[in-house]
């Protein structure tokens, strides 16, 4: 499948082609996947100073980068300080264009189902509540959790279909919801390519909304694009109208990927606004977490948002 000139753009030999870490310092690597020769990693987290006898929460991340790029340490920073709270955390790699060229994002949906598959699989191994899973995703990222918690089809033959992969709780940072859209089924195909596109409404979380969404909380940038700032209300206005909870945090003069260090260094009067909403996110995070009961309201030392 040929690559659309966008994506052949991003993907200039460099960061956005280097193979990911295999291991992450604090976190233990697992295979949760094989794809012809690409083995896809998982890098779990935990505490040491678990109770052994009390099955923990889980919260499972996955980077962002428009399905072209993206780095499994984006996350980095949440999971240790989640994982100090006493949560078991997981790191998640999945294929991007960059590093695997040819594929879709259907199948990165994919991925995203046999990862959480995985981690709900090996709950006796990792200690961990098998009905108390979180997904946590931005953007791209944020899209394929909200696909897995929705969006019916596109397992690998290869997973154990009897393993539910839909988290039970999800928190979105800036998602991009509706990928069936004309707008947005043309703006794929110009972005990511004609199969992706060809498939955009199938795999549209905004467009297999239905009361079943588990709780959520999404961050939201005002300043974002209007194709994912729009559609992100539109998900979780009709989320409430179907009696499903979600609570949409919007940030004034916040453009896309809000909390993300390169936002500052792109534009460096957003600095201290970058971090200052990097700290309101991991704080309102922990809310959420506490109000399912998961989570203790006993903080730890503050987020330091200089941790890769």
């Amino acid at each position: 499948m040929p690559t659309p000139s966008f994506a052949k753009d991003m993907c200039a030999p460099g960061e956005a082609t280097d193979p990911q870490p295999l291991h992450i310092n604090g976190a233990k690597p697992y295979v949760y996947k094989t794809v012809g020769n690409t083995e896809l990693r998982l890098h779990v987290f935990a505490s040491a100073g678990r109770d052994p006898a009390v099955k923990s929460p889980a919260v499972v991340f996955f980077y962002g980068g428009g399905f072209i790029f993206g780095d499994i340490r984006r996350f980095q920073t949440q999971a240790t300080h989640l994982a100090l709270r006493g949560l078991v955390t997981v790191l998640v790699d999945y294929r991007v264009k960059c590093r695997e060229p040819g594929s879709t994002i259907g199948e990165e949906v994919g991925d995203a189902k046999s990862a959480m598959r995985w981690v709900r699989g090996h709950a006796e191994e990792l200690n961990i509540d098998p009905a108390r899973i979180a997904a946590v995703g931005s953007s791209a990222g944020a899209f394929l959790v909200a696909a897995a918690a929705l969006v019916p089809g596109f397992d690998d033959p290869a997973d154990d279909r009897r393993i539910d992969p839909k988290p039970n709780a999800l928190v979105l940072y800036n998602p991009g919801l509706d990928s069936g859209s004309p707008e947005a089924v043309a703006r794929i195909a110009a972005n990511q390519g004609k199969t992706d596109a060809e498939q955009g409404p199938a795999m549209s979380p905004l467009h297999h909304l239905d009361r079943n969404l588990p709780p959520t909380i999404i961050f939201q940038g005002k300043n974002d694009i209007p194709a994912i700032l729009d559609p992100t209300i539109e998900f979780c206005d009709r989320a409430r109208a179907l009696e499903a909870q979600c609570e949409l945090v919007l940030y004034g003069g916040a453009p896309h990927g809000f909390t993300e260090i390169w936002i500052a260094l792109d534009e460096p009067s957003l600095g201290l606004n970058t971090e200052r909403w990097a700290e309101d996110t991991s704080r309102r995070t922990d809310g959420f977490l506490q109000g399912l009961g998961w989570l203790e309201p006993d903080p730890v030392e503050p987020l330091d948002v200089s941790v890769r």
